[in-house]
């Protein structure tokens, strides 16, 4: 047997203990990472909105919010995932499994107000084992996170799903060259954002709506490092430093990654800011976070819907990495009106510089009738 084979061998034998493992584990509560905003107070809001790119003042200006019918500030829907992060990795392993976010997706019952405080309960729901047209393993942790308000209310549900793909060495896993923005991309990029706007309290009607009515669309990116550190602000500190994170680093290895330069181990989360750490993923740049992604889907429905309209569930896919300067456009249309519960189900669309579709999903929205 060559070295290759009788490495691989090795690898497969890394992976089926931890699969083992981790296929225990499903139905129990799993904790990775403690809670960070447990309390919907106005500093955590903002930050949230900060790291996410929303302006909505329905979230940020108490005077404005007042008026409405909500009588106060609400946070973000997506706000969830600052005080719990909706992803699984599975079993603490050292085998050599590159983590992608396949999919999130919530489903909300209660609005979030400001002074609301927040529970929640982490599980691994199902694991199950692929393999790719290559032949390359991949293994599927499906979490499920259920969030409380005080009064024990379920606020929202939370389903993510991690992908566990075989990484042996700097595999080539994604190529794509770095974008560079250019005049034209500024010139658009800048007309785009001063025109996009929100309902605001003039949000959709439900009769008024028509199926193949297209959303207002919105551009994000180019991606960059001040993104990547203000969601890591947004949703509590990832990782921590020197002696502190080293310690905690050997008692969840699953989360690790090897820096190439130095040899150290690192919180995985660094990959996505780190060029050295992508390329040791076999990725062009540093890329973005499947539920970072999600976060900045979110605006796209929530603008359109209006202070009054409810978002009952968003679903959003990741088709292809997002890396450093790449821009998307997401897009949206109505596939469908339920008039029992005065719903809009809507498709959603991301699109990279490229043309390729980076993003899909899908939201229902409840919208106030006339």
């Amino acid at each position: 047997m060559n070295e290759t084979a009788a490495e691989m061998k090795e690898i497969d034998a890394a992976i089926d203990a931890w699969a083992a493992r981790t296929r225990e584990m499903t139905g129990k509560e799993v904790v990775e990472r403690q809670p960070w905003n447990t309390e919907v107070n106005a500093d955590a809001i903002r930050q949230f909105c900060y790291g996410t790119d929303d302006d909505n003042p329905l979230y940020l200006d108490p005077a404005y919010a007042a008026k409405g019918r909500h009588g106060g500030v609400l946070a973000p829907p997506a706000f969830l995932v600052s005080h719990r992060y909706p992803i699984l990795h599975g079993a603490p392993m050292k085998a050599p499994l590159a983590s992608l976010i396949g999919g999130v997706e919530y489903r909300w019952s209660e609005r979030i107000r400001l002074g609301d405080r927040i529970a929640s309960e982490p599980r691994q729901k199902e694991f199950f084992e692929k393999r790719n047209k290559e032949g390359r393993r991949l293994n599927f942790v499906i979490s499920e996170v259920v969030y409380r308000n005080q009064t024990g209310a379920v606020v929202g549900v939370a389903n993510g799903t991690m992908i566990m793909a075989t990484q042996v060495g700097a595999q080539v896993m994604f190529e794509q060259q770095i974008h560079k923005v250019t005049e034209a991309d500024l010139e658009r990029l800048e007309a785009m954002w001063r025109a996009e706007r929100r309902a605001g309290a003039n949000g959709p009607k439900f009769e008024d709506v028509e199926v193949g009515q297209a959303l207002p669309p919105i551009v994000r990116g180019p991606l960059a490092i001040g993104d990547m550190v203000a969601w890591n602000a947004a949703i509590g500190p990832s990782y921590k430093a020197g002696r502190w994170g080293y310690l905690d680093l050997t008692r969840s290895m699953h989360t690790a990654a090897w820096n190439p330069v130095t040899g150290f181990p690192v919180k995985y989360s660094q990959q996505h800011e780190d060029f050295n750490l992508a390329a040791q993923r076999g990725m062009p740049g540093a890329f973005d976070n499947g539920v970072m992604r999600f976060a900045w889907v979110a605006p796209l429905v929530t603008n359109w819907m209006g202070d009054d309209g409810f978002l009952r569930r968003l679903y959003v896919q990741v088709r292809r990495p997002g890396i450093y300067g790449d821009l998307v456009t997401y897009a949206a249309k109505v596939i469908e009106k339920v008039e029992a519960d005065a719903v809009v189900k809507i498709e959603i669309t991301g699109t990279n510089q490229l043309g390729q579709v980076s993003t899909a999903g899908n939201a229902e929205v409840a919208l106030p009738r006339r």
